[in-house]
Order: structure tokens, then C-alpha cells, then sequence
């Protein structure tokens, strides 16, 4: 699943021009360059590049060892409806604009950049500057050369009205230009084309190949559609091209990925080669402000503001938005095969990108040797997709009916599932059927282990009769498919899915698709309406005519997952035909991944063309969810990726306000340097408080009071909330904060709001020096192998388990047995230096206690305060 926007390709570009065709240079692109020439590119496309905006964040997961999770790395979670703060810039009263021209048995070239006056509608991309250009200017008595060199060069966008007006050249066959031979094909480093590219990678190369806008019509407008290689180290004979899904996302991007995935030893003898889809990544694309809601909206007008939002993105340049189809992406990557020079072509894709497969096999399937989907879109229209995953996830509702019925005793809903189901139904009317779903599990219908945290939540709710506290409505986006792409992923997405469905667009049809749902499967949530909404105001679509074929195909679903539901690759499986692995787990789009075990089959399928049936078993359950036991999460805060807790020392009083303890690397601003301490009390944060069951309860805001990671491990902040105000408004107390450290032996529990989780084992070892990479602590804590704290507990509060005090926060694990690295620390005592794999490690505590002062604020000018100082 990863991810930028281009800048550019750079080219050194050798143009011969006639003298006749350079009256209309001379006369309309030297002095003034509006309009262009009026007979089109033949085998080029315009691409429109503008003003730089804010640097584009990816949207990529780190890889994540230890405890630790680089929160700068990861993405926010997305809001769905919601103008990102990174949005592209409207024009000004002028766009730049470049060609590419490929020829029939010559190199491709770029023609210079051409400013033009303003054009309605333009859609917008980013303009870093140029380093180098060069111009030759002709003389209208010989032919000459136009000599230019581009260092950076703009982003490739989409909705190019002016494709057809900016150069005319020397009569060529259309079909002849817009199918070139292999060796036409002008291949530059990635990194050196791109500047938020990997610099690290230099295997990847780029270039441009153009297509037409409307297949019906060769020879009118062209777009670029962006391509990325990396080339066999041996004998070439053949070629996988991969798609990471979405739809919407990037394909460039994946070439280089196969390498760090199983099919890397593919890579021997096939040229690796990723696509940026029409209107994604680098691709010719369109950009569109999505509505921002105040909250206050109806229903019916954030429909109605969707709808008329997406009318003015579409109206930008319609022929390109009402273009982006998985049919259209289709007849380009076959475009691309063939300009390649490839007779067929091998095809991994995931989530997203096993659509694309099954369109491309259906239309093209001569032109397939072997393919590969991973967890499988639904082949149905929107509205079908979300039936079948709405079944399937009512059988399972009913599975832990009968579950709850048997542990009546515990949990008192019935005896019976009938019983449960109806119990059940009296509570969703008392909290709402949003707030309801917010209760169960994302994996309920599929992870029975965790069953218990439902239970508890429900019983909970019911017995206090307490509110319940659910997302607002559009607060998150489903997406069919799996990630986050660029600024115009929403858009691109939708117009994927909106062309391929023919479901209604209304309002009233929203309505109607609701009740009928709700009746047929009652714990649905609004949620699985959106589909819907997305394409409020968007031309009703056609949906993909897919059918069977005889090229070597291989599905694999993923019995218990969420984002694309098993019974999809099922539905797809009886549809398209290939072969159907069953995946035993909840995750999505793993099969190629080094450290799956059954994605050895991935291998063997494309080497020898091996079907793979039946079943395997998949990665284990901890990976999709709270991976430690359920516990009591009173007192407890999650943070953005970390946990943290309330803290209350023996000093403070009902009507001070309240302090939040969690690591020095949670840090909202990120982690502090080695040797820095901030105590400038300029960063906000802000958490959710939890219930004794795990329920968010709300939320709790304030500032930082000072963070360090130099001897110790801690980020300590006072809220705007006073303990007597937290306690009215969520019922839970704050930990009390010990004044003395945790000793060899004694009961702790270690609770991980993030994760829901809590731990129960002893301290084991006073440590007393903790290394990890640059960062030292002194006198660390380490537990005992049952506290087998995971990835995401950081800042989790370590409990005394008779007193409920608060002795230490969790802060970090040696996951790998790696000495002394960052997210694997060693213990340091004098001379020897000693691994413990597996093990996690606390922060002691006891320090802060002598630090606060009055009004409950920290006072690092104390006498008894020995807490690091700037």
C-alpha cells in the first residue's frame, strides 16, 4: 500500500522543425505563445504544470519494530468530505505547459515550456522551478535544432483542454505515433525525473507514454500516462506489471516494492513495471476541493453539497473525469505492453488493482501469461457490493449471538440467540444504530477471541445506561480497496467506482437503499450507505462486463477480512473463473509479503504456473487487532498511535487541573533529540478518554508541560480539565502517582489504551543503564516475559496491581535481538552489554512526583526535583 506527485521528467530534447513550421512558432509561441497551433500532437499530450503548494505528505505506514511508532510517518486518519490543509492551488492568470513527442523510430523528445494566458477550468498541479533552460531560437531560413534541458519539469495533471493546440508536426500515421516501436521509448532515473522520489533508489527509471483520451476516437486528444521499470538483472523474457489498488492509487511506486516483496527473485528475468493509472499519481489527473461540512448540515444538504461538488470537478474537463474506468485503464496498459514491446504480460494486483486484473483479462485475455488478485473487489455494482458484505456480516453477528447466549451467566443478554438478538435490538434503539456498531469490534464477525471486549461494552452501556460516544456522520471514508493516495485520491476513486456503477443518485434513492437494507440485515450501519453518497451528482456508470477466460488466473481471499470481504472474491471467483486460495485470517493484500509463510505460492505460481486451492493458514490474529488480554481501562487516554493515562500526585487537589503522563516519544511534535528537554509548553495535545471497558468516552485537551527521552522516557502535560471535571463528565479517577520506583517482584500491570490490552505480570530487573540507538535512560524497568507488550503500547501506564498506583509507562521492547538500536535497546551495566529478545521495558516514574509544585504544575527550580533540565 504507498505514493507522491511528480514533478517532472527531465530530458535532454533534440527536435528537428522545418523551416515552413516555424512561422507559427515565430508567431504565437516565441512573442506572447497564446493560443498554440490548432492540428493537435499526433503522439503527444500537454501537460499542464503550476505554483508549487505545500510538499505532499505520503500516505505510507512506517515499518514499525519495538514499541515505537515513528508517528511523524504515518498518515492522519482520513476525514472523509473534508478539504486536506494540502490542497492544490487554483490557478493564476497563466499555466505552464510541456509536450511529448514520440515519433515513429526516433527518441522522445520535449518541446520547451510554454506560457500561456488563462484557460477555464484548468486543473491544477505543482511548478517546482526550472534549473536549466536553453533555447536555440530558429531562423525562419533553415532548419535548426531546439536544444533544451530540464533538471525539473511540472506534474503531470489531467483535464488538458489545450492537448490538441500547442505544436504540429510532420505528418506521422496516427497509428504509427501512438503505438511506437520499443527502442522509441526514452527511459530516466526516477529519482532523477522526480524529485520526492526515493533517492536511494537506483534501479527505477520513468517516462511518459500517451494514450488517447476516448479510444473510439485514435487520433483526438492524448493524455500521459506515467510508467515506471525496473529491468531484469538477467535474460529478459517477459514483464510483471503490478497495481497497488485503491482504486486511485499510484502504480509507479510499485515496481520498485516487488522488489522488497517475494516476487523479487522474479525480477531475474522480468522487467518489473508500474503504472500510474489515468488520473492518478503522475498520470494525467484531476484535482478537486471536496465540501467542507460545518456539522451542522442535514443529511440530505451534505448529500446535496456532494453532489454539487462533484458536478463543478467534473465540468473541469469532463472527457477526462468521465474517462477514468477500469475499461480505459485497461486499453492503457495494454497500450503500454504494447509500446513495451511485450506479447503478453504477467499481472499481480491487490485490492484496487485486482479489478483492473479482471477487466484487463476480460477484454485482453490473449494478451495474459499468468495473473495474480489478492484480496478480490466486488464485480458487482456499489449497492450489490455492499449487500453481500452487509450478509456476510450478519452471519456473522450471528455467530456471536450463539456465543453470547452460552455465556448468559456472564453477560445476561439471553439464553438463547433469539434472546441475545432481540436484547440487542432494545439496546440499538437506546444508543443508535451508529453508536451500537461503535461497541463491536471492526473484526467481530470474524475473531471470536476477541468477542469478550464486545461483550464487555455492551454490558457495560447497558448496565450504566451511559451515553454512548460515536463517530460524527462522514467522519470516515470507505474506501473499496485499501489506502490513501495524493490530494485527488477521493476524487479518482470515486470516479473508478461511480463509472462502473449504475445505482441510483439521488437523495431519495439513498433513502430507499437504506430502509431496504435495514430491514433485511438490522444491525447494518448507515455507514454501508456511502457507496451511494460518493456519487452523488456523478452520471450513472456501466457496470464491467467481465467473463471467463483461458489464460492462468489465481485468486486469493481472505476468509475474515474487512476492507474487501471474503464473499467478494468469491463472487468474483464464479464470475472470472482461475483457481481460489482461501486465506485463514483478517488481513488484506499480504500474499506477496516476505514474512507470510503461504506466500511462497506466489512464487511458484508465477515461475511455473502453479494453481494454488483449498486453504492456508494465515498471519496471526494479533496483527489485525488488540493483540494482549482485555482489562480494565479506567484512568487510561489514547493518543494518535500511543497510549497514555491521567495522573493524579498525592499533592493535588479536586479542582486542580489534570495531568496526562505518556513517553518522550510520543510527543505530539514528534520525539525530542537526544539530549533535548522542551518545556516551552507550546504544544497542544490532545486524547480520548476510556472506559473501564475500552469505550471512548470523549475527548481531553491541553499542553505540554515538558518531554525528554535524556534519562528517561516522558512526555508530561496539563490539561484544560480539572480531576473534579473529569470525573463528573466520564465517571473514571485519575492514577494516583507513586513516589517510589517498582522493585525486582512486584505485580504490575501494564494497560495500552491504543491497543486495548492489558498485561498482567511482574518486575523483573532494575536496569541501570537502557541504550537504544542514541537515546540513554537510566534505571529502566524490565518485565517479565507475560507482559509481551507489542508495537503501539508506548506511554501505556504500568500499574501497581494491589494499589492501582501509577509506578512507571511502558516505553519500548527488543523485538529483534539486535543490540542496542533504535527500537531494540541493550542493557548496559559497566562494561557488559546484555540482549534480552523479546523482552519490554518502563520508565520509571517516582522523579515526577518531587517536580510538581503548586496549582498541580511541574517546578523543575525544586530542591527534590532531579528530572533532566534544559
Amino acid at each position: 500500500m504507498s505514493l507522491a506527485t511528480m514533478d517532472g521528467l527531465r530530458r535532454n530534447v533534440v527536435h528537428r522543425v522545418h523551416r515552413h513550421r516555424l512561422c507559427r512558432v515565430r508567431d504565437e509561441l516565441w512573442p506572447g505563445l497564446r493560443g498554440g497551433l490548432r492540428r493537435g500532437v499526433g503522439a503527444g499530450a500537454a501537460l499542464i504544470g503550476g505554483p508549487d503548494p505545500i510538499p505532499q505528505r505520503l500516505g505510507v505506514h512506517p515499518e514499525i519494530t519495538g514499541d515505537r511508532l515513528d508517528r511523524r510517518s504515518l498518515p492522519r486518519p482520513r476525514q472523509r468530505n473534508r478539504v486536506p490543509a494540502e490542497t492544490f492551488p487554483t490557478y493564476d492568470s497563466s499555466f505552464r505547459s510541456r509536450v511529448f513527442v514520440q515519433q515513429r523510430r526516433r527518441r522522445t523528445h520535449l518541446l520547451p515550456t510554454v506560457r500561456f494566458g488563462p484557460v477555464p477550468g484548468a486543473v491544477t498541479t505543482r511548478r517546482p522551478p526550472d534549473r536549466i533552460r536553453t533555447t536555440t531560437l530558429p531562423s525562419p531560413t533553415e532548419e535548426v535544432q531546439i536544444i533544451l534541458r530540464y533538471s525539473t519539469v511540472p506534474s503531470i495533471a489531467a483535464g488538458i483542454s489545450v492537448a490538441a493546440s500547442l505544436i504540429t508536426l510532420s505528418a506521422v500515421p496516427a497509428d504509427a505515433a501512438s503505438t511506437p516501436a520499443p527502442e522509441g521509448v526514452q527511459w530516466e532515473l526516477c529519482r532523477d525525473a522526480v524529485s520526492d522520489w526515493n533517492r536511494n533508489d537506483n534501479r527505477s527509471e520513468c517516462t511518459l507514454i500517451p494514450v488517447p483520451v476516448d479510444y473510439s476516437k485514435p487520433e483526438g486528444r492524448k493524455i500521459d500516462i506515467a510508467v515506471s521499470r525496473v529491468k531484469a538483472t538477467g535474460k529478459r523474457t517477459g514483464a510483471l506489471f503490478g497495481n497497488p489498488g485503491g482504486p486511485g492509487l499510484a502504480g509507479t511506486p510499485s515496481a520498485r516494492e516487488l522488489l522488497s516483496s517475494r516476487l523479487a527473485p522474479m525480477n531475474e528475468t522480468l522487467d518489473f513495471i508500474g503504472i500510474d493509472t489515468r488520473g492518478t499519481g503522475y498520470s494525467a489527473q484531476i484535482s478537486c476541493d471536496e465540501p467542507e461540512f460545518q456539522g451542522s448540515e442535514t443529511e440530505e444538504e451534505m448529500f446535496e453539497m456532494r453532489a454539487h461538488a462533484k458536478r463543478a470537478c467534473i465540468a473541469k474537463d469532463p472527457a477526462l473525469a468521465l474517462s477514468i474506468s477500469m475499461e480505459n485503464a485497461a486499453r492503457d496498459m495494454d497500450r503500454i505492453r504494447q509500446v513495451l514491446g511485450f506479447d503478453k504480460i504477467n499481472f499481480y494486483g491487490n485490492s484496487g488493482g485486482t479489478a483492473l486484473g479482471a477487466v484487463y483479462r476480460s477484454m485482453f485475455d490473449k494478451r495474459v501469461d499468468r495473473m495474480w488478485l489478492d484480496s478480490i473487489m466486488s464485480p458487482a455494482g456499489q449497492s450489490a457490493a455492499v449487500e453481500a458484505e452487509a450478509a456476510a456480516y450478519d452471519a456473522g453477528y450471528q455467530r456471536f449471538f450463539k456465543w453470547l447466549a452460552g455465556k448468559d451467566s456472564t453477560y445476561g443478554f439471553g439464553t438463547s440467540p433469539k434472546k441475545v438478538e432481540s436484547a440487542l435490538k432494545e439496546l440499538q434503539k437506546k444508543v443508535g444504530r451508529e453508536g451500537f456498531a461503535a461497541l463491536l469490534d471492526t473484526n467481530l464477525e470474524a475473531i471470536p477471541d476477541r468477542w469478550e471486549r464486545s461483550a464487555a461494552k455492551l454490558m457495560e452501556v447497558r448496565d450504566s445506561g451511559a451515553e454512548v460516544t460515536s463517530a460524527q456522520p462522514n467522519a470516515d471514508r470507505k474506501a473499496f480497496g485499501f489506502g490513501e493516495m495524493g490530494r485527488n485520491y477521493g476524487f479518482t476513486h470515486d470516479a473508478f467506482m461511480c463509472n462502473a456503477s449504475p445505482d441510483g443518485r439521488t437523495y431519495a434513492d439513498l433513502v430507499r437503499i437504506r430502509k431496504e437494507r435495514q430491514a433485511k440485515y438490522p444491525f447494518s450501519t448507515d455507514f454501508n450507505n456511502e457507496p451511494v453518497a460518493n456519487c452523488a451528482g456523478w452520471p450513472a456508470g456501466k457496470p464491467w462486463a467481465l467473463k471467463p477466460g483461458k489464460s492462468r488466473l489465481q485468486l486469493s481471499g481472505h476468509k475474515f477480512e474487512t476492507v474487501t470481504p471474503y464473499v467478494w472474491a468469491k463472487m468474483m471467483h464464479e464470475k472470472i473463473g482461475g483457481s481460489l486460495l482461501t486465506v485463514m485470517d483478517a488481513e488484506h493484500s499480504t500474499m506477496k509479503s516476505k514474512d507470510f509463510a503461504c506466500g511462497s505460492k506466489v512464487l511458484d505460481f508465477f515461475r511455473d504456473g502453479t494453481p494454488a486451492k483449498g486453504s492456508c493458514a494465515g498471519f496471526p490474529a494479533d496483527r489485525t487487532g488488540p493483540p494482549g488480554p482485555a482489562g480494565n481501562m479506567a484512568g487510561t487516554v489514547k493518543l494518535p498511535y500511543c497510549s497514555a493515562s491521567l495522573v493524579r500526585p498525592r499533592t493535588a487537589r479536586d479542582e486542580d487541573k489534570a495531568l496526562l503522563l505518556t513517553n518522550g516519544h510520543c510527543h505530539p511534535a514528534g520525539r525530542p533529540k537526544p539530549g533535548e528537554v522542551i518545556t516551552d509548553r507550546n504544544a497542544p495535545i490532545e486524547g480520548t478518554v476510556m472506559s473501564p471497558a475500552g469505550r471512548e468516552l470523549g475527548p481531553v485537551t491541553g499542553r505540554v508541560l515538558y518531554a525528554t527521552m535524556t534519562g528517561t522516557d516522558i512526555t508530561l502535560a496539563q490539561l484544560d480539565s480539572t480531576y473534579a471535571e473529569i470525573q463528573q463528565k466520564y465517571q473514571v479517577e485519575a492514577f494516583p502517582l507513586a513516589s517510589s520506583s517498582p522493585v525486582p517482584g512486584q505485580k504490575i500491570k501494564v494497560a495500552s489504551s491504543f491497543l486495548e490490552s492489558v498485561w498482567s505480570c511482574q518486575a523483573e530487573a532494575v536496569v541501570p543503564t537502557l541504550k537504544e540507538g542514541d537515546y540513554t535512560s537510566t534505571h529502566a524497568i524490565r518485565y517479565a516475559k507475560e507482559c509481551d507488550t507489542r508495537p503501539g503500547s508506548s506511554g501505556s501506564p504500568v500499574i501497581d496491581a494491589g494499589t492501582r498506583e501509577l509506578i512507571a509507562v511502558n516505553s519500548t521492547s527488543n523485538r529483534d535481538g539486535k543490540e542496542c538500536e533504535p527500537n531494540n535497546p541493550c542493557e548496559v551495566d559497566g562494561t557488559v552489554t546484555t540482549v534480552h529478545q523479546g523482552r519490554g521495558y518502563a520508565t520509571r516514574t517516582a522523579a515526577i512526583a518531587a517536580c510538581i509544585g503548586d496549582d498541580n504544575t511541574l517546578d523543575l527550580t525544586r530542591q527534590e526535583c532531579t528530572l533532566p533540565r534544559p
